[in-house]
């Protein structure tokens, strides 16, 4: 039986990258870059500020199923860069859905814990109604709703992610500048022992890169969760600098070289929400699988450095 074609939108980012390695034994799969050059094969040249390259892209490589893990994502950039940012995060999602509807495609599409406005004070599920406060949230939101007019649509919410890839360890910054995802951005600084001092008052699920893309996948090649709004992290709610502290130990670094502050210490241009946690439950009830705390994913990360950049591990 004839594999279905899969297109990921930035395949060379964290999360498009390892969908990328996930889906190749069940789809025929492209991805695409923009900024980050890469050496794997199967990738595309696309840039979003460009509509008719995305256009000319989808009718050339029809495929049966859109993976969009592109977006403007450096918050205070947003900030200071609104127009980009709604091109990027909103009126380009609206055109990918109106692609996917012309030629058949299901869309799978990857929002943020951002839409809502920290205040609750407990993890938000799905029938929470958003409340977006910067323009990086503002405009991810935007983009959820068109995304949702497409005919066959995922909406995938999900929180810091993170986990082992070797592109982002080459050097290449993201198109807002962005160099790497936060645990190896923390890594790489314990590994050269600078100064670590990580926020105490904002509180998030952090989510692994290769369990997101475990659900991306399940989600784009099945019918189960058809025209849906999923929440898809790490089930554990904990500070940044809780989550870098166990960073630092399941790699073989001391849990006191990272330092606590206050986010007020920080100039963050736009506001960010003070407890954006995610309640899973939702996904894992109706897909069957079950998601990963902080423990059990930072170990996965760590066996994959292990295995293919063991110099990032301390003792």
């Amino acid at each position: 039986m004839e594999k279905k074609k899969m297109l990921v939108l930035g395949a060379s980012g964290l999360t498009g990258y390892k969908v990328m390695q996930l889906a190749k034994s069940r789809f025929d799969v492209q991805g695409t870059y923009n900024a980050r050059s890469t050496s794997y094969d199967l990738l595309l040249k696309l840039d979003l500020s460009k509509p008719d390259e995305l256009n000319k892209l989808m009718h050339e490589v029809k495929p049966d199923v859109v993976v969009n893990t592109t977006a403007l994502h450096n918050v205070d950039y947003c900030e200071s860069h609104p127009e980009e940012a709604y091109h990027i995060n909103a009126a380009m999602v609206k055109e990918m859905a109106e692609h996917c509807d012309n030629i058949g495609a299901r869309f799978v599409h990857i929002s943020t814990d951002f839409v809502f406005d920290g205040r609750k004070g407990a993890p938000y599920t799905e029938s929470d109604p958003p409340n977006p406060e910067s323009v990086y949230a503002k405009s991810k939101l935007e983009g959820e709703t068109f995304a949702r007019t497409c005919q066959s649509w995922c909406v995938i919410r999900t929180s810091v992610v993170y986990g082992w890839t070797p592109l982002e360890t080459q050097g290449s910054t993201s198109s807002s500048g962005k160099p790497m995802n936060f645990a190896l951005w923390a890594l790489s600084k314990l590994a050269r022992a600078e100064e670590l001092k990580i926020v105490r008052d904002q509180f998030t699920s952090p989510t692994l890169a290769d369990v997101l893309a475990a659900v991306i996948v399940k989600v784009a090649g099945t019918a189960v969760g058809k025209n849906e709004l999923y929440h898809v992290a790490g089930t554990s709610c904990t500070s940044r600098y809780e989550f870098t502290r166990k960073l630092a130990s399941m790699m073989g670094y001391r849990a006191d070289a990272v330092q606590p502050v206050e986010s007020k210490l920080f100039a963050q241009v736009a506001k960010r929400p003070a407890l954006s946690c995610l309640d899973c439950s939702k996904v894992q009830s109706a897909l069957g699988y079950r998601l990963l705390n902080v423990d059990e994913s930072l170990a996965v990360m760590r066996s994959q450095i292990e295995m293919e950049s063991p110099n990032l591990l301390g003792s």
